[in-house]
């Protein structure tokens, strides 16, 4: 269970946040903020004002609610035309939702319902302070790093007796659960599909992903159309191995880039990039460093390494990013990209991913999964 002086460590923070933002309050559904400001799920709204105490709203779940969450006002929620008079105790005028997440049908249906109520953006605020995490937080990450830990010890073996690259996936995939990964996964946005990570051997690792990754894969069939499609391993190929570890909701990321028998041009020296090129970013990753520095310095060795036309993807499907920050999502703020101008913080959990891809030939990659602090990067994978 979430402790309590942690929950109302979150508040604060948010509190302060929508102060900023010239919010009186947010209205919190979607599953990853409701977990990091109650500290468990349920099918709820969580309304969080400036003043006063929090109200949690249930539809359904209240008992495991009331047990488990440190919020003491916990009702249930028979009806949304309930909420008006919730915020009407609280004065709310301005009122922010997670705009970036809301269905549309609902965000009407909130304008409705909730009249003289101005309804704006409280995603923002909610990211900001998500993006700073607790040592509480730290170390529920350190537990699924672990968990990566123990299926990159099993890989080697597995690479170099298993046929393809999805019966490496499936060895791995109990490998984790019996670490304690905890399953589900979660991925903030529309489509989001997430699930233990991708094991891609050969041209699997090169197929152009239809998500928002560098390596995507052709999965098992054209409905899911992510991880391995079953290529079958020959000397030389290629096999990234690009795992989520889980515990407690959060997450950790990290990939190991494999190979059967000597690599194939030009494979090997790709790899070797790419981990200098890791190397080198970790002495961007302080307080005060715009995030898009990040990608811009990969890029730049990348190129200088003759490698810049398969930086983070090939031609279209070529991503902008280097990495991105973990928590409860596995697509959190900072995000390591192009235009993404926000500094560094003190307490950012980031996951950074130099790859190289060929197409017809496959992928190499490396990333670790870090914490920002005063003194540096602390990797945690």
């Amino acid at each position: 269970m979430v402790p309590a002086t942690e929950i109302a460590r979150r508040h604060d923070a948010l509190r302060a946040a929508m102060a900023d933002d010239g919010l009186d309050a947010v209205l919190v559904v979607e599953a990853s903020d409701l977990v990091h400001l109650t500290g468990v799920m349920a099918d709820a709204h969580l309304v969080l004002a400036v003043e006063g105490e929090p109200v949690l709203l249930v539809r359904r779940g209240i008992e495991r609610a009331e047990a488990e969450s440190p919020i003491a006002d916990v009702r249930p929620l028979g009806s949304l035309r309930e909420l008006a008079p919730v915020l009407a105790e609280r004065g709310v005028r301005r009122l922010g939702l997670e705009l970036d997440v809301l269905p549309a049908a609902r965000y009407l249906r909130y304008g409705q319902l909730l009249d003289g109520v101005e309804l704006v953006d409280g995603g923002d605020a909610i990211a900001r302070v998500r993006a700073v995490k607790s040592a509480w937080e730290v170390e529920r990450m350190r537990a699924a790093a672990s968990q990566l830990a123990a299926a990159f010890a099993a890989a080697p073996a597995l690479v170099a007796e298993e046929e393809t690259d999805r019966a490496i996936q499936i060895e791995l995939e109990r490998v984790l659960r019996r670490a304690g990964h905890q399953g589900p996964l979660r991925f903030r946005g529309l489509n989001g599909v997430m699930f233990y990570g991708a094991v891609l051997a050969g041209p699997d690792g090169a197929f152009a992903p239809w998500a928002d990754t560098p390596l995507g894969g052709p999965g098992p069939n054209a409905a899911v159309g992510k991880g391995p499609g079953g290529w079958r391993i020959a000397d030389g190929d290629a096999v990234t191995v690009d795992l989520v570890g889980g515990d407690e909701g959060y997450v950790a990321d990290a990939t190991r880039t494999f190979f059967r028998g000597a690599p194939c041009a030009p494979l090997g020296e790709a790899l070797a990039v790419c981990e200098a090129i890791l190397a080198d970013l970790e002495g961007l990753m302080r307080p005060g460093v715009p995030a898009q520095d990040l990608y811009r310095r990969g890029l730049e060795l990348a190129t200088e390494a003759g490698f810049g036309d398969h930086w983070m993807g090939h031609g279209p499907a070529r991503v902008r990013f280097v990495g991105h920050g973990i928590g409860l999502d596995i697509n959190e703020r900072p995000f390591l990209a192009q235009g993404f101008e926000a500094p560094l913080e003190a307490g950012n959990a980031i996951a950074v991913e130099p790859k190289l891809v060929f197409p017809g030939i496959g992928a190499v990659g490396v990333e670790n999964s870090y914490v920002v602090t005063n003194a540096g990067p602390e990797r945690l994978t």
